[in-house]
């Protein structure tokens, strides 16, 4: 079976479990955690798939991956992936369990990169800016990068703004032929 498919089936799942049980926003926090442990720890993956791993000690692993955020909805699951042995798909469940709750809540993500700390009251209303225009919630992850000189980068989406200053003085640089 395609690994996409069962991701999201598995995720599908999860998503209307939690919806029952009352604990959507938190297994939407918890697997977001999930997912960012299987970037941050790659072995955390190898350590999943060990055959000579037992059950309970995949559980513990897999719910150590959520400390401190708790959910029983989110252990029954675990549970229920282990018990099937699909727990080699847990990375891509988690990563479509967020973006079915993401079209659900009509929350977009974006990406704001800025050569420096950009304080609270503009990053506020450039979020108020975002959110009017695109009639939704935004989840915005900020990254400093001091090459970009100046300016900001937005991607939200597959949609990316940029107006940094190191692409105006590319774009200067390409008219000027150098």
């Amino acid at each position: 079976m395609n690994n996409g498919m069962i991701a999201t089936r598995y995720a599908a799942a999860l998503l209307g479990f939690a919806k029952k049980e009352n604990q959507l926003e938190e297994v939407y926090a918890i697997a977001k955690s999930v997912a960012a442990n299987f970037v941050q720890f790659p072995k955390l993956r190898a350590a999943l798939e060990h055959p000579m791993l037992t059950t309970d000690k995949k559980r513990q692993l897999i719910l150590t991956a959520t400390k401190p955020a708790q959910s029983a909805a989110f252990e029954r699951f675990v549970s229920l992936v282990l018990a099937n042995g699909r727990e080699a798909y847990l990375h891509s469940m988690m990563l479509k369990f967020a973006d079915l709750y993401r079209a659900e809540k009509n929350i977009f993500s974006g990406k704001l990169t800025t050569a420096y700390a950009v304080d609270a009251l503009t990053e506020k209303q450039l979020i108020a800016i975002i959110e009017s225009r695109n009639q939704g919630q935004l989840e915005i992850e900020k990254v400093i990068d001091p090459a970009i000189l100046g300016g900001f980068m937005l991607e939200i989406d597959n949609t990316r703004w940029d107006a940094s200053m190191k692409r105006q003085l590319q774009t200067i640089k390409n008219e000027l032929n150098f």
